[in-house]
C-alpha cells in the first residue's frame, strides 16, 4: 500500500515536471510569429495612438510627470515583455520612455509587436501619462 502511494505520487510528480519542461522548452512554438506586410502594419498603426513606423520598427515615446512614474512604467514593460517572451528596445530618460518594437526572428514587425504595444499603452494609461 505504501509502495502504491509512492508510485502514484512519483508518476504525478513526473507528469508535472514533464509538463513544466515542455512549457519552458517549447514556449517559442506558441509564439512563432509571421512578418506583417507594410500594408498590414499601416492598418494596425492607425488603431494605435502615438505609435509610428521608424526604420522597420514601431516606435512610441511616452512622457510621464516625473522619473518615478517613468521608472514604474519601465518595470511594467519588463513584466509584460517577460510574460510575452518578447523584449523591446527601450530608452529611459527622466520622465520619458521610448519603446522600439520589432521581431528579430522574422526580420520585421509581427503580431507580437502589436500585442505588446497595446499592453504597454494600457500600462501607461494606468500611470496617468503626462499630456
Amino acid at each position: 500500500m505504501v509502495g502504491e502511494n509512492l508510485a502514484g505520487s512519483r508518476s504525478k510528480a513526473s507528469g508535472a515536471l514533464f509538463q513544466a519542461w515542455v512549457r519552458v522548452n517549447f514556449r517559442h512554438i506558441a509564439l512563432m510569429a509571421v512578418k506583417l506586410t507594410g500594408h498590414q502594419v499601416e492598418v494596425v498603426l492607425a488603431t494605435l495612438d502615438g505609435w509610428k513606423l521608424e526604420h522597420g520598427q514601431i516606435v512610441r515615446e511616452y512622457e510621464f510627470a516625473d522619473f518615478i512614474a517613468a521608472s514604474m512604467f519601465v518595470t511594467g514593460v519588463n513584466l509584460e515583455a517577460e510574460k510575452a517572451n518578447h523584449h523591446p528596445e527601450l530608452l529611459h530618460r527622466f520622465g520619458k520612455v521610448k519603446i522600439q518594437l520589432t521581431t528579430h526572428d522574422v526580420g520585421g514587425i509581427s503580431e507580437l509587436d502589436l500585442r505588446l504595444a497595446k499592453k504597454l499603452d494600457a500600462r501607461a494609461k494606468s500611470l496617468v501619462e503626462k499630456e
